[in-house]
């Protein structure tokens, strides 16, 4: 037997769920903390990060590119980053919005593969269903993990356990 993508899926749910409550108790001044990351510069940017990588690749696996032209990518790109609420507002409706994107998928949508090229970068994205959205929670459970070592560096506490073994999902 295999992990599933709706375990991880579980799991991420379960560690986003451990942080916005985390956030809602300790406010807004943890996501201004200063975060050592190449593309992000707090952890409130580093989550919105996370969220909007996911609604990338819901698109992209649409069909659909994202571009920085794109109707919704200008909806989401003034999103705060220091506020807890519009940032997992954000997260949980791109989550709910891949949930049903899964629901609706045949077997055979899985082995897909999607490919496009970004030809300013030189740079081919390619991979089956499976891959990307492995792919897209792998980096969202990295990034919490350098959410968790930030916070620990500022006399702060995460929430919960976070080791993959206390996951509900596979239970």
């Amino acid at each position: 037997m295999y992990l599933s993508i709706k375990e991880l899926l579980v799991y991420t749910d379960e560690e986003r769920s451990k942080w916005q409550e985390w956030f809602s108790k300790n406010g807004d001044e943890p996501l201004k903390i200063k975060i050592s990351v190449e593309t992000e510069s707090s952890v409130g940017s580093l989550i919105l990060h996370c969220f909007q990588v996911e609604l990338w690749y819901l698109f992209f696996m649409r069909n659909e590119i994202l571009t920085p032209e794109s109707e919704i990518s200008k909806k989401y790109s003034s999103l705060p980053t220091d506020q807890v609420e519009a940032i997992f507002n954000f997260g949980n409706q791109t989550r709910k919005e891949l949930y049903g994107f899964i629901e609706e998928l045949k077997e055979s949508d899985w082995s897909r593969v999607y490919s496009h090229e970004f030809k300013q970068h030189a740079f081919l994205l390619q991979g089956s269903l499976r891959k990307l959205l492995s792919h897209t929670l792998i980096h969202e459970i990295r990034h919490w993990a350098q959410i968790a070592m930030t916070v620990r560096q500022h006399q702060l506490s995460p929430p919960g356990q976070h080791d993959f073994i206390f996951t509900k999902a596979l239970d």
